[in-house]
């Protein structure tokens, strides 16, 4: 029988490479991220009033004058040099035999919650998979090596339960099985990573009584980023305030080494303590292009606007811990998408130098720029383009399946996709 690597190489040369290049996007100005609007970006949870999805539903336009000011460079510790070199702690050794799964979980997030096996080489949609409980609100769904799957569900006002199934070679679940109950909520399913084997769970929790407050009060959640070994039992946590490091993506290192959460990368070598103080920053809004505040008010001498602005989308760290990818997209006023293109880069943990690998077309596609394989080998790029007209966007999401080292590529059946989460 061929291997799944066989049966996606031929898929690749059968298949159209559905991106196509654009401009490269250029410039220099930084800017801190804000975290109101990361966080809608993130969750979909808009402020108060406002649309719940800054893809789906345009803004009014406001009434009144936009008043546009550019931001003054911030300096922000960078990635050290030589992260991605280090041997892993105790604990941390990648398993030997990782192979690319034939099917991957994805969760629809935004619809009532649910979780379907999928074909990793059509897309086609296997298996419905379901909490024992069906009061239980499912979060998210995370994998190492596409065998062990791990879930979390909330289960009270102040506490989230991880359950775990397994995922055999025919795409058939296991049944689920609760293993443990961590303190906080673990909000929506970018919120969670998993290293290979299920042995360490990253996961970002805000403080309980913040997690239903407004935009505004959220931007100074007290808020933690855990790393639970669950062999031993013991958890790390950095600790941050959500206006100084705005809420992004969580993503994990195989051998759970280096952590992804945001705009930023830590060693998981490092002690419990302030993230401010061990977390590296990997990028920055506007470093690849302006990065503009827009000001809403009447303040005299007010000017139009002058441009999109350039932010960072979801970073994912690579299964290797060596590489970091991310996602830099274009904005106008009110985070509206600038539909033309977006860019996926690369960041190398031990020399701190960041690369252009390709220009996508249409917009950033989640919180999480790529999905990799437990191996790293292959990668599902997520991303949304627009089927309709300027003043009435239609966006539909795109999944790509690609050869990291060829850039090979053939899209997946995407028709199932809403707000989609995928554990491969």
């Amino acid at each position: 029988m061929n291997t799944l690597e066989d049966r996606l190489r031929d898929a690749y040369r059968a298949a159209a490479d559905t991106i196509r290049p654009e401009a490269v996007l250029s410039g220099t100005v930084l800017s801190p991220p804000d975290p109101a609007q990361r966080r809608a970006r993130r969750t979909g949870k808009a402020p108060r009033g406002a649309a719940r999805h800054r893809l789906l539903i345009p803004l009014a336009a406001a009434a009144a004058v936009l008043a546009v000011v550019a931001t003054v460079a911030v300096l922000l510790p960078r990635a050290a040099p030589g992260l991605g070199r280090g041997k892993p702690a105790t604990g941390r050794t990648t398993p030997a035999l990782l192979t690319t799964p034939a099917y991957f979980v994805e969760l629809n997030w935004s619809q009532h919650p649910s979780m379907y096996v999928v074909n990793a080489t059509t897309g086609a949609r296997g298996a419905r998979i379901s909490l024992p409980f069906p009061r239980t609100d499912l979060t998210s769904v995370a994998t190492g090596d596409g065998q062990t799957f791990v879930v979390a569900a909330l289960t009270g006002t102040c506490s989230t339960t991880l359950y775990r199934f397994t995922l055999d070679a025919n795409g058939t679940p296991s049944a689920m099985t609760a293993f443990t109950t961590v303190a906080g909520q673990i909000g929506d399913p970018w919120s969670m990573a998993v290293s290979a084997g299920a042995r360490f769970v990253a996961y970002e929790t805000l403080a309980c009584e913040q997690q239903e407050n407004s935009a505004a009060e959220q931007g100074n959640a007290k808020g933690s980023l855990s790393l639970l070994d669950t062999v031993t039992g013991h958890t790390k946590r950095w600790t941050f305030r959500n206006g100084t490091f705005a809420s992004g993506n969580v993503s994990i290192s195989a051998n759970g080494s280096v952590v992804g959460f945001a705009n930023e990368v830590i060693d998981t070598a490092a002690a419990s303590g302030s993230l401010a103080a061990h977390a590296r920053v990997v990028a920055t809004d506007g470093e690849f292009g302006p990065s503009v505040t827009y000001h809403i008010g009447t303040t005299p001498g007010a000017q139009s606007e002058s441009g999109p602005s350039v932010v960072v989308g979801g970073l994912n760290v690579a299964p290797d811990g060596k590489t970091v990818y991310f996602a830099t997209l274009r904005e106008s006023k009110y985070d509206k998408p600038v539909w033309s293109s977006w860019q996926l880069r690369t960041f190398d943990l031990a020399t701190g130098q960041t690369r252009l690998l390709r220009n996508i077309h249409g917009t950033g596609g989640g919180p999480a720029a790529v999905t990799f394989d437990p191996t790293g080998r292959y990668m599902i790029v997520e991303t949304t383009v627009n089927t309709g007209t300027a003043t009435r966007p239609v966006p539909t999401m795109k999944l790509v399946l690609v050869n990291v080292a060829t850039w090979q590529g053939g899209s997946l059946n995407a028709s199932w996709a809403v707000d989609p989460e995928i554990a491969w």
